[in-house]
């Protein structure tokens, strides 16, 4: 009866268990991820909840500062290391031992392709196999990563456009909240109409649980957001045509950690005479490394899944202490005419994209380029910002959003203050916080609500269209700019005017803003009652942060961040 039935060898039981033990790192470490997110929308809760800045407790930016990518570009932007992005040394340390090891059982995203990918796949059998053979498109990744890493090195970093860190970050904080806000908001507020009494009580319960951490993301998407959005989307859906498409072919952090272990600690041996080439090594690869025998592995490309040696029916594969190179083992093959092409490349987009608009840093700035508060001057503000979008999913106000063209083609994504959407509130300082790279400094509520005079943190310069403003243009009272302006003294003051509207007499209150005064928070903006344009906007003139963007000859004389 023994010899009736095959078992399968006792290795491949063995790395079973290892393939569950990755999947129980990726979901413990994508549960981390959205708790940390959960977190920082925790932080905004409070701080509209206290009207007051709030000290956020929880390390929420860990794993940007966990991301050897956005460590490297900042280190070779601006020749320093700023907060605790040294911990990204633990990642890059273990790239050297094993690979991608983090891709394969730690990164939030990847976790996100593989599950899609994994779950009833559209391409099986033969055709997946096919699929999951290497390609030459897999070189793009490390061509990417010369490309941005040469472009830090020249001031720009531009690596976070295609950061798989800072591209969950951002698509998870304007992408999966707002849709879950919406959903659960439509739903609690349904239940509360209903007028009945136990669906109103169980919505108030809901409301009192998860209010003020992911409700109180308003979700609001604007230009650059979109974009944001379909490409995220896009690199999820791609899985259904190829597992880890994005991973396999264009990821750059994937690119660096393979790079980095090329002599790892591990080795995948190979058994040419148990094979019976089935193909089932080849059929569930992650990243298409050519674990069958007869083909040279792919070290730079594996991300121990552990799917290839758990799968052989015949024990043929094996993983084993490794050192240099055999003849079945391969780094990335890339011609070194591509790899200069690809610096000469990320050399020469900083300049291209330096100058391709009027309002990119070259040029006169775009009024609409708002930075939020703690931030460099532009140049030095590029060279540190990796997009990630911390600072536009805690900012309580929903002030903050990616740049579209505000900020010309390098400043994509990079965040600006839209203020008839939110303001910035005097008294927060959360964004300041949250910053992983320290393209915003840290500022203290007094810089921000003028207490500072010397040091006042100012985002820009309110200006009043009289042709749109009620008590300018239409003889109608308002004073709604002037009572909700947060500065003491307040920057909007009135002219009183006596004037006739149609035969009869009317006093008026027409506002007018002191430029010395006015911190370009925006409230005033936001609360404009004419609708569509408001009649009072906030230009980024006046900024503190940038001194040539002073309004006239009058330039501010601190050099405290803006």
């Amino acid at each position: 009866m023994s010899g009736s039935k095959k078992r399968r060898p006792k290795s491949g039981s063995g790395y079973r268990t290892w393939r569950m033990a990755r999947r129980v790192s990726q979901i413990f470490f994508l549960l981390v991820f959205l708790i940390l997110i959960g977190l920082t929308a925790a932080a905004t809760g409070k701080a509209l909840d206290a009207q007051t800045s709030v000290e956020v407790s929880y390390p929420v930016e860990l794993f940007l500062n966990l991301d050897p990518l956005a460590a490297l570009t900042v280190l070779l932007s601006t020749g320093e290391l700023p907060g605790l992005m040294f911990l990204s040394a633990i990642v890059l340390i273990s790239a050297f031992f094993f690979g991608r090891f983090f891709c394969g059982w730690v990164c939030p995203l990847g976790t996100l392709n593989h599950a899609i990918g994994e779950t009833k796949p559209s391409i099986r059998g033969k055709r997946r196999i096919a699929m999951n053979a290497t390609r030459p498109a897999q070189k793009i990744k490390f061509l990417i990563l010369t490309g941005v890493l040469i472009a830090a090195l020249f001031g720009s970093a531009i690596s976070g456009l295609l950061d798989p860190i800072a591209i969950v970050t951002k698509g998870v904080a304007q992408t999966v909240l707002p849709v879950f806000q919406w959903i659960v908001g439509e739903t609690l507020d349904s239940a509360y109409l209903s007028g009945s009494p136990a669906l109103q009580h169980g919505a108030d319960a809901v409301y009192d649980s998860v209010g003020g951490i992911l409700l109180y993301q308003n979700g609001i998407i604007v230009a650059g957001g979109l974009l944001v959005t379909a490409i995220f989307v896009l690199i999820l859906a791609a899985n259904r045509k190829m597992t880890r498409l994005w991973c396999r072919w264009l990821c750059p952090l994937g690119a660096l950690l393979g790079a980095s272990g090329r002599l790892g600690a591990l080795t995948l041996r190979k058994d040419h005479g148990k094979c019976v080439q089935c193909g089932k090594c080849q059929l569930h690869c992650s990243q298409a490394a050519s674990p069958r025998p007869g083909d040279r592995w792919q070290r730079a490309e594996c991300d121990l899944c552990m799917n290839c040696v758990a799968d052989c029916p015949k024990g043929a594969l094996r993983f084993s202490k490794s050192g240099f190179m055999t003849d079945e083992q391969s780094g990335p093959d890339i011609q070194r005419r591509r790899l200069i092409a690809s610096a000469a490349t990320g050399a020469a987009l900083v300049p291209v994209l330096r100058t391709g608009f009027a309002g990119s840093v070259e040029g006169r700035p775009d009024p609409d380029r708002i930075r939020p508060p703690g931030a460099w001057n532009e140049k030095e503000f590029l060279s540190r910002c990796i997009r990630c979008g911390q600072c536009m999913k805690i900012c309580p106000n929903n002030a903050l959003h990616p740049a579209f063209f505000e900020a010309g083609l390098e400043g994509l994504w990079t965040p600006v203050m839209v203020a008839r959407i939110g303001y910035c509130e005097p008294t927060c300082t959360l964004c300041t916080q949250v910053c992983p790279t320290g393209a915003l400094r840290e500022v203290t509520t007094a810089q921000k609500t003028g207490d500072d005079k010397e040091h006042t943190v100012r985002l820009g310069t309110a200006f009043i269209n009289r042709g749109r403003c009620l008590p300018w243009a239409m003889g109608t009272p308002c004073i709604v700019c002037e009572e909700f302006c947060p500065t003491s003294p307040k920057a909007i003051w009135f002219e009183k005017v006596e004037t006739n509207v149609r035969g009869k007499k009317v006093v008026l209150k027409r506002p007018h803003v002191d430029p010395a005064v006015c911190t370009g928070c925006g409230a005033c903006e936001f609360v404009c009652p004419v609708n569509d344009k408001a009649a009072i906007r906030v230009s980024c003139v006046g900024e503190s942060r940038e001194p040539s963007n002073a309004l006239l000859l009058s330039r501010p004389k601190t050099s405290r961040p803006g």
